[in-house]
C-alpha cells in the first residue's frame, strides 16, 4: 500500500464525500491496518470511489499513477472477504502480481488466506479452495475458467488492474474474453477496473455496467517538458537551464541529485539501457557519501547471492551497482531486477536506466523521468517508428515520488530544434488515447474460441454469436468483420480435428486437450503433426526446433552475419526436422524458420550445460531472455509430450524428460539429481563430479559430505530431508537454494500456462 503523509483530517459531514478513513464503513480491524500504514486521508479520487465500491457496484477508476487506485480495489477484494466470498486480483505482468500480492498480504493478519498464480507456479485445488483472494495474471485465471475450477463458484469481486491493457495485441484479448466469461458466469459479480487516463474509460465503465469516475488527481503535481541544448522548455512555456558539463542526460541527472533527488533514465533498447547506466555512473559515483557508498556496495554483494551463475548482465552491473547506478531490462532474470527494484525504492540505487517495460504498472517512481529516446525499431516497418505517445506518458507517470518529492518532473529529450515543437505538442500534449480492441487477431480467436467450446460454455453458433456480442469488442466495433473471422477460425478448428463436424460446437479429444495445454491451436495442429512422424529415438535437437518454430515461441533475431550460419544448420538438419519451412499449417518463410532454429540452438546449448556469459557470446543472448525462452519451451515440450501420450506413446516420456531438462539446463545424467528441491545444474554438477550420479547415491552418502560437496550444511539436511536421510533432523525455517521444481499437484487439477508435471501426474486424455 505504502506509506504516506497526509495534511489535516477534514471532519467527516453527511453532505460531503468521505475524506478520511473513518468516513468510511470499515471494520475496525481494517482501518487499524490502513492507519498502520500511514493512510489516514482519502485522495479525491478514493473519496469519489470508495462509497460506490463499499457499497457492491462495479467501476471503472480511471487516474495517473499513485493516485490511490489500488486502495480501492483492496477494499472491495475484502469487502467480498467479509461477506464470505471469494475475491480475484488480475494483472498484466507477473512483476505487478508480485507486488500486489505482497501488498495484499498485509492484511494476513485480519485472517484473510491470499495466494498468488503466475509463471510455472500452479495452485493445487485443494490449496485454492482454502484461499480467500488470489493474485493472477489473465493467463491463470483463463485457466480456471477453462478447469471449471469450483473456487471460482464463491467469488464476488475481480480487480482488473491495468485494464487499459486490453488495447495490448498480446495480453488483451485474453483480459477481455476472461472478464466476458465471469460476468456471464456471475451475474451479481462486482468488477473493480483500474485503468491509467484514457480517453473512452466511460466506454468500458458502460461495457462493465459500472460507475465511472476519472481524475486527473495525482498526489505528486507533474511537471513535463523537452530538454534541448542546455534548457528546458515545459508544457506551460516555462524555460530553465540546465547548466554544464555534458549532454542533455548527464546534466539533468546532476541537476536531479543536486537536489537530493532519483532519476529514472528510460532507452529503447537492452543495449541501451546498459550504455547510458555507464554514461552517467562516474558523476553518480562523485556525489555518494560514504554511508552511500556502503548501501550500494551491499547490494552489489546481494547481487551474486540471488544469482544462479554468472552473467554478462551481472558482469556490467558489479561496476555500475557500487556507484549507485543500475540497468534494469528483460536481460536480466526476475530475482536480480527484483532486487535491483527494492534497491531503488530504499534509495541505495541514484539513477535506473531502464527499457520502457519498467513503466508498465510496476510502482516505482522517481523525483525526475529522462525519456532520451522517443522510436525504436518496429520489427513490421523494418525501421525506426515513434513511441506511442501513451506510452511515453505512462513513462512521465513515473516521475513525482510521494514523501520526497513536492513536484514530479519528467523531461523528454529533443535531438533536433525541429522535434522540441512535436514532442510539446504531440507527446506531452496529446490527448488521452482510447482502448480499442484486440480480440479479432486469429490467435486469440483461435484459442478462446476453442476454449469456449472445450469448457462447454457455448455449443452453437447462435450461443458463439450472443458471446461475441457480449464482449467490450461487440460493443464497440462492428461485428462483422469479427463474425467473418470467427467463421474462418471455425473452419480451421475443425479442419485440423480440434471441432467436430457438425452444425453444433463440440470439441474432439485433441481440442480439449489443447484447450487445457493452453497451447496455440495452431502450434498443437504443428505439434501433433511432429510426433507423428518423429523417429523412436528423435534426437533432441529434433524436438527443440519443432516446438521453437511454433507461434507459442516467438523466434530469436539474427545478428548480422549469423543468417549464413543458421542456413547451413537448416541444410544439415533439414531430413530430419519434423517442422520445415514453408509447410503447413504453419507456412512460415525459410528467414524466419532461420530465427527459429537459432532458438533450438540456444537451448541445445543450454542442454549441453553451456554456461550462461559463454551463450551470451556466442547468440547475444542475456540471462533473462534465455530463461524465458527455456520456460517457454519446457512448456511446450510438455505439451508435446501430452500430444504423444495421446499419438505416440512410447515418445511420450523422452519428451517429457527432455522438457525436465530444458528446465535445468542440464545433461540427461543430471536428470534424478535436479528432481531435488534446491539442486539445479550448477549444484547437480557439483554432486555428480563428487561421485553422486542419482538420488540412491546420495542417500548412501553421510551428511557432512554431502554438506562438504554443496558447501552448506543448511541446503545438505533439506537434500537429505528429501531423501529421508536419519541424521537430517527438522526441517530448517528457511534455506536460499536454487529455484525449486513446482510442486506436485493433485491428478487432474489442470495443466499450468507455463509449467512442468511429470506425465503419471495426469489422466488420459482420449485422442
Amino acid at each position: 500500500m505504502g506509506r504516506r503523509t497526509t495534511g489535516p483530517a477534514v471532519p467527516p459531514s453527511p453532505s460531503l464525500r468521505p475524506s478520511t478513513v473513518d468516513d468510511l464503513p470499515l471494520d475496525p480491524e481494517i482501518r487499524a491496518v490502513l492507519r498502520a500504514h500511514g493512510i489516514e486521508a482519502l485522495y479525491p479520487p478514493q473519496a469519489e470511489a470508495l462509497p460506490h465500491v463499499l457499497s457492491g457496484r462495479s467501476l471503472v477508476l480511471a487516474c495517473p499513477t499513485a493516485s490511490g487506485k489500488s486502495l480501492v480495489a483492496y477494499l472491495a477484494l475484502l469487502r467480498a472477504v467479509r461477506e464470505h466470498r471469494t475475491g480475484l486480483y488480475l494483472v498484466p505482468l507477473r512483476a505487478l502480481a508480485q507486488e500486489k500480492f505482497d501488498e495484499l498480504s498485509e492484511f494476513a493478519s485480519l485472517g484473510f488466506k491470499v495466494g498468488l498464480s503466475i509463471g510455472d507456479f500452479d495452485l493445487p485445488a485443494a490449496k485454492l479452495e482454502r484461499l480467500d483472494l488470489l493474485v493472477a495474471t489473465s493467463e491463470k485465471a483463463d485457466g480456471l475458467l477453462r478447469r471449471g475450477s469450483p473456487w471460482l463458484d464463491r467469488l464476488g469481486v475481480v480487480v482488473a488492474d491495468e485494464v487499459h491493457l486490453m488495447r495490448d495485441p498480446d495480453r488483451g484479448p485474453t483480459l477481455e474474453v476472461t472478464l466476458t466469461r465471469l460476468r456471464r458466469r456471475h451475474k451479481d459479480l462486482q468488477i473493480v477496473a483500474l485503468s491509467a487516463t484514457v480517453g473512452n474509460s466511460a466506454e468500458l465503465a458502460s461495457w462493465l455496467d459500472a460507475v465511472h469516475v476519472a481524475s486527473d488527481f495525482r498526489p505528486v503535481p507533474l511537471r513535463s517538458g523537452v530538454y534541448l541544448d542546455g534548457r528546458v522548455t515545459f508544457t506551460d512555456l516555462e524555460t530553465r537551464e540546465v547548466g554544464p558539463p555534458g549532454d542533455g542526460v548527464q546534466r539533468l541527472v546532476r541537476e536531479t541529485l543536486a537536489g537530493g533527488g532519483q532519476a529514472i533514465i528510460f532507452v529503447s533498447t537492452r543495449r541501451g539501457s546498459e550504455q547510458a547506466a555507464q554514461h552517467v555512473a562516474p558523476l553518480v559515483a562523485a556525489t555518494l557519501s560514504a554511508e552511500e557508498k556502503a548501501a550500494a556496495a551491499e547490494v552489489a554483494q546481494q547481487l551474486h547471492l540471488v544469482a544462479e551463475e554468472e552473467t554478462e548482465g551481472l558482469r556490467h552491473l558489479a561496476g555500475l551497482v557500487p556507484r549507485g547506478v543500475a540497468f534494469h531490462n528483460a536481460a536480466l532474470d526476475n530475482a536480480e531486477r527484483r532486487l535491483l527494484e527494492r534497491a531503488f525504492l530504499t534509495r541505495k540505487l541514484k539513477v535506473l536506466a531502464a527499457t520502457p517495460t519498467l513503466a508498465a504498472g510496476i510502482n516505482l517512481p522517481a523525483r525526475r523521468v529522462i525519456i532520451r529516446d522517443t522510436t525504436r525499431y518496429d520489427d513490421h516497418l523494418g525501421m525506426q517508428a515513434p513511441i506511442p505517445a501513451l506510452e511515453i506518458q505512462q513513462m512521465c507517470g513515473r516521475a513525482g515520488r510521494p514523501r520526497f518529492d513536492r513536484v514530479g518532473e519528467a523531461i523528454v529529450i529533443a535531438r533536433h530544434p525541429e522535434d522540441e515543437a512535436r514532442l510539446l505538442d504531440d507527446v506531452l500534449g496529446a490527448p488521452p488515447e482510447d482502448v480499442e480492441s484486440r480480440l479479432a487477431a486469429e490467435p486469440a480467436l483461435r484459442m478462446h474460441l476453442l476454449a469456449l467450446v472445450a469448457s462447454g460454455e457455448v455449443r452453437s453458433r447462435e450461443e458463439l454469436a450472443t458471446f461475441f456480442r457480449g464482449t467490450f469488442y461487440g460493443r464497440t466495433l462492428p461485428l462483422d468483420a469479427l463474425t467473418e473471422k470467427v467463421e474462418a477460425v471455425r473452419g480451421f478448428l475443425e479442419g485440423h480435428g480440434l471441432l467436430e463436424p457438425g452444425p453444433g460446437l463440440r470439441a474432439t479429444g485433441f481440442g480439449e486437450l489443447t484447450s487445457d495445454l493452453y497451447l496455440d491451436p495452431m502450434s498443437a495442429v504443428a505439434l501433433r503433426r511432429a510426433i507423428e512422424r518423429a523417429p523412436i529415438g528423435v534426437r533432441p535437437f529434433a524436438l527443440l526446433a519443432a516446438v521453437a518454430a511454433t507461434p507459442d515461441l516467438p523466434p530469436l533475431f539474427l545478428r548480422r552475419g549469423e543468417e549464413a550460419e543458421f542456413v547451413a544448420r537448416y541444410a544439415e538438419e533439414e531430413v530430419e526436422l519434423l517442422v520445415k519451412a514453408e509447410e503447413e499449417p504453419l507456412d512460415t518463410p525459410l528467414e524466419l524458420m532461420l530465427g527459429s532454429l537459432k532458438t533450438a540452438a540456444v537451448l541445445e546449448a543450454w542442454l549441453d550445460e553451456t554456461p550462461i556469459v559463454a551463450l551470451t557470446e556466442r547468440f547475444g543472448i542475456g540471462a533473462g531472455d534465455l530463461h524465458a525462452k527455456a520456460e517457454d519451451a519446457e512448456w511446450l515440450l510438455f505439451g508435446l509430450s501430452r500430444i504423444a501420450a495421446a499419438f505416440r506413446k512410447p515418445l511420450a516420456r523422452p519428451v517429457d524428460d527432455l522438457a525436465l531438462r530444458v528446465r535445468y539446463g542440464v545433461k540427461e545424467e543430471l536428470l534424478d539429481l535436479v528432481r531435488l528441491r534446491g539442486i539445479g545444474r550448477a549444484r547437480g554438477r557439483l554432486l555428480f563430479s563428487a561421485g553422486y550420479a542419482d538420488r540412491e547415491a546420495l542417500r548412501q552418502a553421510p551428511l557432512d559430505r554431502i554438506a562438504s560437496v554443496l558447501r552448506s550444511p543448511t541446503l545438505a539436511r533439506q537434500v537429505a530431508l528429501q531423501l529421508r536421510h536419519p541424521e537430517a533432523g527438522s526441517p530448517p525455517k528457511e534455506i536460499a537454494m536454487e529455484p525449486p521444481a513446482a510442486p506436485a499437484p493433485s491428478p487432474g487439477a489442470g495443466t499450468p500456462r507455463r509449467g512442468h508435471r511429470r506425465l503419471d501426474e495426469y489422466p488420459e486424455h482420449p485422442a
